[in-house]
């Protein structure tokens, strides 16, 4: 019985130091996870027009604050559409909106940082036609996840489609 236990002891002790030393991918993306409440999928919006943006993020790697970017792109973006530190490459969107923080927990707005706003204004872009189908993207960076130290930030992708009016 002693003996049964320890070697089921020592294999669990085993499997876990393996487990811990497997090299970490130096990128991992997950999608819709955070949640695109404004706007609404399918929405017209107007070139040079504002449009109602509201993104809840998933925190799931429980940070004090959630760093989101946010992008347009005239393809529906996926994991594969991001480079290694979880941004569209040059020419790989159509436009950038900016780089928001978002408190969680109750905590304040951090001196310096500009958390998102409840409105963004859609681009004037000769590329752009009515009609078009567009992407609103927001890429969400979670830089403290479990088990802690040495852990690459982890990007989470969501997104909607829009259509220019």
């Amino acid at each position: 019985m002693v003996s049964s236990l320890a070697t089921t002891v020592l294999t669990i002790l085993c499997g876990a130091l393996y487990a811990c030393s497997t090299p970490m991918s130096s990128r991992q993306v997950e999608s819709g996870h955070g949640i695109l409440s404004a706007p609404t999928s399918g929405i017209v919006v107007a070139q040079g027009s504002s449009f109602p943006f509201e993104f809840r993020d998933s925190n799931w790697c429980e940070d004090g604050y959630s760093p989101i970017a946010v992008w347009l792109t005239d393809y529906a973006p996926s994991a594969s559409s991001l480079n290694s530190t979880g941004q569209f490459a040059e020419g790989g969107y159509t436009y950038y909106f900016g780089s928001y923080l978002i408190p969680n927990f109750g905590l304040p707005v951090l001196s310096g940082s500009i958390p998102p706003p409840s409105s963004l204004v859609f681009p004037v872009s000769s590329d752009l036609s009515a009609g078009d189908e567009v992407y609103l993207a927001v890429v969400e960076t979670g830089n403290n996840c479990p088990p802690g130290l040495n852990v690459p930030p982890q990007y989470e992708l969501s997104s909607i489609s829009m259509t220019v009016g």
